[in-house]
């Protein structure tokens, strides 16, 4: 009789304890299934954005622009921009040895990005309410910009009228400084003056710019580059003739 009695008193503890460790295991289950599955939709949700939009193109266009209004330093209208980067596996043409053509422009996308937020003239022009859009690209390749080879992206205007501001891109590559290719990009602003625009950011403000004349020529327009000036009257002649073709106006 207390033979049995020990063992029933040893032996009643047991029970709570293997119990506990089955809730625990059933719970420490159920939180490895939460896991797993919100890391399925979680992939799952960067997979659709993926397919959907270009994740890596918003990422470092984001990048950007934290760059140009947090880390570097302002510049100039007139200064010359510099944007570095490296053609990448995912910047490879068909060949698989250098960069595609297509991603010459991509590239000037994120260095115009840098260009206007470090030199004010984002900021300048939506104060005036105003946008700028790209309507023309003139692109030259010279030489191949190899796989992993690091180069760099100068920007610079070097003409602007009344409706456009027209930059030049020049890849460079760093290890012999030859220029890969040069990209020339028309750039319209719309809902104000691009003369007026870069004359105020020239001027250092609106405030500068009412109050500066043009005597000692700071701030009048460049002479229009040869290249830039043809290019213009080829534009001309492509919309002249879309007229005559469509029969419509050619807004461009």
């Amino acid at each position: 009789m207390m033979i049995s009695l020990l063992s029933s008193t040893t032996t009643a503890p047991a029970t709570p304890t293997a119990s506990a460790a089955a809730a625990a295991g059933t719970g420490s289950s159920a939180l490895t299934v939460t896991a797993l599955t919100v890391t399925c939709v979680v992939l799952a949700l960067i997979l659709v954005l993926m397919c959907t939009f270009d994740v890596p193109y918003f990422l470092r266009s984001l990048f950007s622009y934290v760059t140009a209004t947090c880390i570097k330093k302002k510049l100039r209208v007139t200064d010359t921009a510099i944007y570095s980067s490296m053609c990448l596996t995912t910047d490879l043409d068909v060949y698989l040895s250098h960069m595609n053509n297509a991603r010459y422009l991509r590239e000037i996308d994120l260095a115009r990005i840098e260009f206007l937020l470090r030199t004010g003239l984002w900021q300048e022009l939506r104060r005036r309410g105003g946008l700028i859009f790209t309507i023309s690209n003139s692109v030259r390749y010279r030489k191949f910009v190899r796989t992993f080879s690091r180069y760099e992206i100068r920007t610079r205007i070097v003409y602007w009228d009344d409706m456009s501001i027209f930059f030049e891109f020049r890849f460079v590559s760093k290890s012999d400084e030859f220029i890969r290719a040069i990209v020339y990009n028309r750039q319209r602003v719309v809902d104000c003056s691009a003369d007026e625009l870069m004359r105020t950011v020239i001027a250092g403000g609106a405030s500068a710019a009412a109050k500066t004349a043009d005597a000692d020529g700071a701030y009048r327009r460049p002479e229009c580059p040869i290249e830039i000036h043809h290019w213009i009257q080829s534009n001309l002649m492509s919309s002249a003739n879309l007229k005559a073709e469509m029969g419509d106006g050619d807004p461009l």
